[in-house]
């Protein structure tokens, strides 16, 4: 029986983060469940889940989302409710541009709140948040996070070094902004205000994303695993993973894991054989830790099934 966790150590920086990648029906969760149930036995581990089909609600028995929930000693789960979150997101931006721009409630910021909850890169603004969140939450040693699908996960990561870029700019037009007012003041011999909320809030963002660009890109923070499968569609996407973290986050993945592995037989009979058997090839030759596991004939349904798939991890590079 191989463990996971062990192929992960050393895991170091309080809290750890593993997330696992990959295409969307590869088992992301399932990895992410084994991985998670091995941890707890090392330290206080949390499992969150960010994928919006919520496999473990039903493979943890959790009744709602948005709550973490203890599952036995050392281990708790949480499953990310993306529209709950978009619209506390949104509505906190709404009291924010209320709270720095008065002038502006005439405006009807509830209809705006309505607006940006559809607006392109809600869900990524979503899981960046969640993720700085868990940067700095002390209580757990690890934390797992099952990723949503790859496009959406992958922007996520690269979202903190395009908002510091963006934010620079921000700050340099508030500052010159701020100084103008302080000398217009200054002439008419008014009452200067040192404290400029606006900037302040930009400092403050720049902060926060600073932390988690940096995490990202820290092994010492952060561990990435990608799951894949036999099939065309599951390795390029690997490949693109691969590429993305190596040329973006300079980073590179602690795991590789190759899930669903159909027996000889069943392969030929399906008529997948060849295009199974190319797949393992190539995924054996990628330099990186990397594990098989094989087929469950019954789809898991249960902690308990997921947890029996340890038996059967095949180590390819140790």
């Amino acid at each position: 029986m191989s463990s996971l966790a062990g192929l992960l150590s050393p895991l170091e920086g309080r809290p750890h983060v593993i997330i696992v990648l990959g295409k969307g029906g590869v088992g992301k969760t399932s990895t992410s469940i084994l991985i998670a149930s091995e941890l707890k036995t090392q330290g206080k581990t949390l499992l969150v889940s960010f994928d919006q089909a919520k496999h473990i609600l039903r493979y943890l028995n959790l009744r709602r989302s948005m709550e973490i929930v203890e599952i036995d000693d050392n281990l708790s789960a949480c499953q990310l409710d993306i529209e709950a979150s978009a619209r506390e997101l949104t509505s906190r931006y709404s009291d924010l541009v209320a709270e720095l721009f008065p002038s502006l409630t005439v405006l009807n910021l509830e209809d705006v709140t309505k607006v940006l909850k559809y607006a392109p890169g809600v869900e990524e603004e979503v899981f960046l948040r969640w993720l700085a969140d868990i940067y700095e939450n002390r209580e757990y040693s690890y934390v797992v996070i099952d990723t949503p699908p790859t496009g959406i996960s992958l922007r996520t990561l690269v979202l903190p070094r395009l908002y510091l870029i963006w934010l620079d700019k921000l700050i340099n037009i508030r500052e010159r902004i701020v100084s103008l007012r302080y000398v217009i003041s200054k002439t008419l011999g008014r009452e200067v205000k040192v404290s400029d909320p606006a900037l302040n809030k930009l400092y403050e963002l720049k902060e926060v994303y600073s932390k988690v660009k940096d995490a990202l890109s820290s092994a010492s923070r952060t561990s990435y695993v990608i799951v894949t499968n036999p099939e065309p569609l599951p390795m390029f996407e690997l490949r693109e993973i691969l590429n993305f973290l190596d040329s973006e986050l300079m980073m590179k993945p602690k795991l590789l894991v190759m899930n669903k592995v159909l027996p000889r037989d069943v392969a030929t009979k399906l008529g997948t054989y060849d295009e199974q058997a190319r797949a393992i090839e190539e995924f054996k030759s990628i330099q990186y830790r990397s594990v098989m596991i094989p087929y469950a004939n019954n789809p898991s349904s249960r902690l308990e099934d997921i947890v029996k798939l340890r038996e059967f991890i095949v180590v390819v590079r140790g």
